[in-house]
């Protein structure tokens, strides 16, 4: 039966010696494929053998049916998430660097960078450098300003698309000109834009655990001494420690 419910949706064509009688896997179990006319319906595919819920149809980029707590279920919601997680994978794409580069030259980490704006009259300075107008009233107005006036470009924006792909001066090299090329490029902006999403917090984890240390020299510390420092250096305490 289970043999005959495969066929029917297709699958004996492309496996027909797989799905034969004489073969030990005719009486296999389901493999999650569920069969509703022509149209096959497979699992998710962030963990095997879980359900897909039925609003990710994996037309987004990235869409891998991960979605545990049901954010996703209201349409309006489910777009406005898709685009709030675009926007921070490319803000952390660019912190990530922006972190490891300055600790890699030798130039101080990214928690001692920040140690200017708590003088009074501190001034910034990047790579070394003194930031023109680099006082901290100063740099947080032409943030503020900055900001809210690109976000509110992007806001009057209705198309769902174009707010989180605008292209033109943002494609300055042309990757949308090819459209099978672009939705390539879209999956692998995400997937890189999540592990740069976990990278940080990583780096916020570790700073907290030891204060003032960047992730280089974490990174350092845990490959000097791979069996003490570690994570468990952190959630065990030390007091049961031999």
């Amino acid at each position: 039966m289970a043999t005959n419910a495969l066929i029917s949706c297709g699958v004996g064509a492309v496996c027909p010696s797989f799905l034969s009688s004489k073969s030990r896997y005719a009486t296999a179990k389901s493999f999650g494929v569920t069969c509703n006319s022509s149209r096959i319906v497979m699992s998710a595919e962030w963990f095997p053998g879980s359900d897909r819920p039925a609003y990710l149809d994996g037309s987004a980029p990235g869409d891998f049916g991960f979605d545990p707590l049901g954010l996703g279920e209201v349409p309006a919601n489910l777009e406005r998430y898709k685009e709030s997680e675009l926007i921070h994978c490319r803000w952390a794409m660019l912190a990530v660097p922006g972190v490891l580069l300055p600790e890699a030259l030798g130039l101080g980490n990214w928690v001692k960078a920040q140690e200017w704006a708590a003088v009074p009259g501190g001034q910034a300075t990047y790579l070394g450098n003194p930031v023109p107008w680099g006082t901290l009233p100063t740099i947080l107005v032409i943030e503020f300003l900055a900001i809210a006036f690109v976000e509110h470009q992007r806001s009057i924006e209705k198309d769902p698309e174009k707010k989180k792909y605008p292209g033109g001066a943002f494609d300055p090299l042309g990757f949308s000109k090819d459209p099978q090329k672009l939705q390539e490029y879209k999956v692998k902006e995400v997937k890189n834009g999540r592990l740069a999403l976990l990278a940080f917090v990583g780096f916020v984890v570790q700073q907290s655990a030891y204060p003032g240390t960047g992730p280089l020299e974490n990174l350092a510390s845990h490959l000097s001494d791979p069996w003490h420092n570690n994570i468990g250096d952190i959630i065990i305490p030390r007091s049961i420690l031999p």
